[in-house]
């Protein structure tokens, strides 16, 4: 199962609506009906067995959320899982519940169905109780009423995120579940029949948690909204690859083989070699079997690293990184850059033999990014750099159902392009272990291809290769 990917302000907001949703439940005639029942007078057990029914009850409704919400956002994510459409119709779900809840109309459909009163008689009341928790929690068993409930079961199928499922059918279970457990021992006493009786006798209690509820689901459509908008891929630069950031300047290659520079005023420079990156001040750049070190601002060269058969560069203030590909074998290779950018002698920091492949290298500071493709094995491996020493080499991932490409670091993020044999998707994740969460996602594994990425600012770049070998640049927010 994917980690949980949604933005925070959207599941906040989700679990606000499913709880005051929950909560609504207790007008129902189920509601009601479950006070008496665990209260002192529906039993003989008096206070210690209502007490004991509720801490069954109470556990199980949460159980009975999570199975019903859980199962329809993985039945989403059999479908197809999350991305921008995905979002905005969940956004529309939300937004249309909200405004039945706000208009206070009849729930239809309406499950008419009510608790089984035998249970209490035929078993213990503790194990009844936990029974009728299920019941209660699962939402569409009894009573329904909210456009709520039916509002969060679209929801959580349109999302796709089977662990945002859960914690909506978690909240959904609290919700319903507190008032009855809170209530069911006041049952026989003055207070707790004057409170039953008012949610009884004043319909205007029960319009305010639907107001309530309408509140929270408008909210969530906001943010509903708001995360499929920051999740919509926006084109960058057509006919062109592997991008490469720093401040507002980005570098590319296009499909024709030449580089390309692209500063903030969206001015365009050619530059002179193919595979550029940029870093810091500085540009690299393949200029025939070297790589040329150039100042960003004025493209004069500063320096060169005899580079045969490189096809690949990263550079950052500091450091060069660059791929060679020579008879069948990959070799990753660093250099120390000098105050004014002339490269030191290169030395090797990771090979791969043929059919092993190693990506494009990514460097940010002392941090080196690369992915290393073995028979049956994808690697994600970050490298911390340190000028005269072996650099210190840690493995982030590592698996053998997925393939894992494309890497870039800025900071203290990762971004790399995560293909399974369903999807492929862009993530982003911290320095250490975790695939991270997920920003991106196409369904199928191409052509188009998601291949390379480069992190800038609050987006993320990525190279989309169209079948036949034509490519473009993207950008997803982050």
């Amino acid at each position: 199962m994917d980690a949980l990917t949604l933005e925070p302000l959207a599941l906040a907001a989700l679990a606000l609506a499913a709880l005051l949703i929950g909560a609504t439940g207790t007008w129902s005639p189920c509601g009601f009906s479950m006070i008496e029942t665990l209260g002192p007078t529906g039993h003989t057990g008096g206070l210690p067995t209502t007490l004991a029914a509720s801490l069954s009850f109470a556990p199980f409704a949460l159980v009975g959320g999570a199975i019903t919400f859980g199962a329809m956002a993985l039945a989403g994510s059999l479908l197809g899982g999350p991305g921008p459409v995905a979002l905005a119709a969940a956004a529309v779900v939300a937004l249309a519940a909200a405004a039945a809840e706000a208009r206070g109309l009849p729930i239809v459909p309406q499950v008419r169905r009510q608790l089984p009163v035998r249970w209490r008689s035929r078993m213990p009341m503790p194990v009844a109780a936990a029974g009728y928790g299920v019941l209660l929690g699962l939402g569409f068993t009894t009573f329904v009423l909210s456009y709520g409930v039916w509002a969060l079961m679209g929801i959580s199928l349109a999302l796709g995120e089977p662990l945002a499922g859960v914690v909506i059918g978690l909240c959904f279970g609290i919700g319903r579940a507190t008032p009855i457990v809170l209530l069911a021992p006041l049952a026989d006493r003055p207070s707790g029949e004057r409170i039953c009786e008012s949610m009884a006798m004043r319909p205007s209690l029960l319009r305010g948690m639907r107001i309530g509820d309408a509140a929270a689901l408008a909210l969530a459509a906001f943010a509903l909204a708001g995360a499929a908008g920051a999740e919509a891929a926006r084109k960058e630069v057509p006919k062109a690859s592997d991008p490469s950031a720093a401040g507002p300047a980005l570098a590319y290659e296009r499909n024709s083989g030449a580089g390309e520079l692209r500063g903030g005023d969206g001015e365009t420079v050619p530059l002179p070699g193919s595979d550029p990156a940029t870093g810091g001040p500085w540009l690299a750049v393949v200029d025939r079997r070297r790589v040329r070190v150039l100042d960003r601002a004025g493209l004069e060269a500063v320096g060169a690293a005899g580079a045969a058969g490189a096809d690949a560069t990263a550079i950052t203030r500091r450091w060069l990184a660059f791929r060679v590909r020579q008879r069948g074998r990959d070799k990753l290779k660093v250099a120390r850059l000098r105050k004014n950018g002339k490269p030191k002698r290169a030395r090797v920091v990771a090979k791969a033999r043929a059919p092993a492949q190693l990506s494009r290298p990514a460097v940010d500071g002392g941090k080196l990014v690369v992915a290393v493709a073995k028979r049956g094995r994808s690697k994600l491996i970050r490298y911390r750099l340190r000028n005269g020493k072996k650099p210190r080499r840690r493995t982030l991932i590592s698996t053998r159902t997925e393939a894992l490409t494309g890497p870039s670091v800025s900071g203290k993020k990762i971004a790399y392009v995560r293909t399974t044999r369903k999807r492929q998707t862009v993530r982003l994740k911290g320095l250490g272990g975790g695939k991270g969460r997920r920003i991106y996602a196409r369904r199928g594994t191409g052509p188009p291809t998601l291949w390379t990425t480069a992190i800038s600012g609050k987006r993320v770049l990525v190279t989309v290769v169209k079948r036949g070998g034509a490519s473009k640049i993207i950008s997803v927010g982050r």
